[in-house]
């Protein structure tokens, strides 16, 4: 009886141990496969410089950014102000609504980064302090023109640029 009892036990300890054995080999395939889907997207990257230190200099150093649809974007904003009021964001939206966004955007305020909720913007970064770069990586929208602008008040009558997705 005990060495049934003993034969019993050692089954269940292998058995336990073939199957956390199993289990950690899943948990590897799945980190390989994210990893592998991460590595197989098709990234275009962008330096974007937000130059100036007042209101009359600042502007984005680029005007147009052209993807291909469904790629994956990359943006690098530079913050190359020093004056601490040159706050600045990357916010890409629906073409033709840019003032109705940057309107929107002052009642986000702060709490919000400036960046309204709303189905105008496809996609935003943080705010960047002066001397600060910030990343933004988000999927190309279908096919179209879009604009991008910085949403913090005042800024987005003068720091804009078109995006388009071919």
């Amino acid at each position: 009886m005990k060495k049934i009892a003993l034969i019993l036990s050692v089954t269940i300890l292998i058995s336990c141990g073939s199957s956390e054995n199993k289990s950690t080999e899943a948990k590897t395939n799945d980190i390989n496969t994210k990893e592998s889907v991460e590595n197989e997207k098709n990234w275009e990257e962008f330096t974007v410089g937000a130059v100036g230190n007042t209101m009359s200099e600042m502007k984005f150093d680029k005007k147009n950014i052209t993807v291909q649809a469904g790629s994956w974007v990359r943006i690098n904003l530079v913050n190359e102000g020093v004056d601490p009021a040159m706050l600045h964001n990357i916010v890409f939206v629906k073409y033709g609504t840019r003032k109705e966004v940057a309107k929107q955007s002052i009642e986000a305020g702060p709490d919000l980064q400036f960046v309204p909720k709303s189905s105008d913007v496809i996609a935003s970064s943080d705010l960047a302090d002066p001397g600060e770069t910030v990343i933004l990586e988000f999927e190309a929208p279908e096919k179209g023109n879009y604009e991008f602008i910085c949403t913090y008040p005042g800024h987005s009558e003068i720091m804009r640029g078109y995006f388009f997705v071919k």
